[in-house]
């Protein structure tokens, strides 16, 4: 569907900013990244009763945004704006797929909310339209896996968690090679159940892993080094090593601060568990 020229841009204009906003978010760049979407959709004028299927992209792209920027009422405005005019725009194979992606973003959104039983619906929605579009062995559908797997993780659902994150990552290694930032985010998690399930020692290896692996492949300043830092200080916390934890920690903070800013809900998440770190020390924890 061709948008045409619009309020004195195009198509090419709207493309070339989602695609400088995707750089900027990789980079973990947000505030830059939902600025350059937003110009997009002003762009693209009012949508009426059907929005072309550039306001489908910047929706979802900008709900990505919002999300990692801890702005997660913003997030599923645009994610529900999409779905609802994708439903209305969009027919067959295509429907299907972009739905499977909404769905998809709708269950990591609801793992940030910490509503796992919810976000858990919607990625077995994401898991199903993907098989039934392009299959169980493609890249989407390892994505799709991974996604469930992390929100069955926060249920407890162990078990199924792990058989598909050992799925999601023999497909991504097959596609992706050794080394990838998709590859770093499955170790982190696949370390979480690890740690869940009492095996702190392989636990510690694939967050180690998954910590050289993001700062190769995204730079040591990235807030998903923060994230994992602070899982691997977590884990050390839980072994009383608390030395070890510190410095991850403070690190992790560190970074947080500067790429997300001191109120967004990760920063706050670290914060205190340094402060409950320090509670431990002076309660007498011991020292590792």
């Amino acid at each position: 569907m061709s948008m045409g020229s619009t309020r004195g841009g195009n198509v090419a204009d709207v493309t070339a900013l989602e695609e400088c906003a995707q750089q900027h978010s990789a980079r973990g760049d947000y505030r830059t990244a939902g600025a350059l979407l937003r110009q997009g959709l002003r762009l693209l004028g009012p949508t009426g009763t059907r929005a072309g299927r550039e306001h489908l992209s910047l929706w979802n792209e900008l709900g990505m945004v919002y999300k990692y920027s801890g702005k997660f009422e913003k997030s599923e405005q645009c994610y529900r704006l999409a779905l609802r005019h994708a439903r209305r725009c969009l027919e067959g194979r295509e429907r299907d797929s972009f739905l499977a992606t909404l769905y998809h973003n709708l269950g990591g959104l609801e793992h940030s909310r910490r509503r796992y039983r919810r976000g858990e619906r919607y990625a077995r929605k994401s898991v199903e339209l993907r098989c039934k579009v392009s299959g169980a062995r493609g890249l989407d559908a390892a994505s799709d896996m991974a996604a469930l797997a992390a929100l069955l993780d926060g249920r407890g659902k162990f078990e199924e968690s792990e058989t598909l994150y050992d799925k999601a990552l023999k497909i991504y290694r097959r596609e992706y090679g050794p080394s990838h930032r998709e590859i770093a985010v499955l170790l982190n998690n696949l370390a979480a159940v690890y740690q869940a399930t009492g095996r702190p020692t392989e636990a510690e290896a694939q967050y180690r892993a998954a910590l050289e692996m993001k700062r190769r492949e995204l730079g040591k300043s990235h807030p998903d080094v923060g994230v994992t830092l602070n899982n691997l200080g977590m884990l050390y916390r839980e072994q009383s090593k608390t030395s070890a934890a510190r410095k991850c920690f403070q690190r992790a903070v560190q970074i947080l601060n500067e790429s997300l800013g001191s109120s967004h809900p990760n920063t706050r998440a670290v914060r205190g568990n340094l402060r409950r770190l320090g509670r431990d020390e002076s309660g007498g924890g011991k020292n590792g």
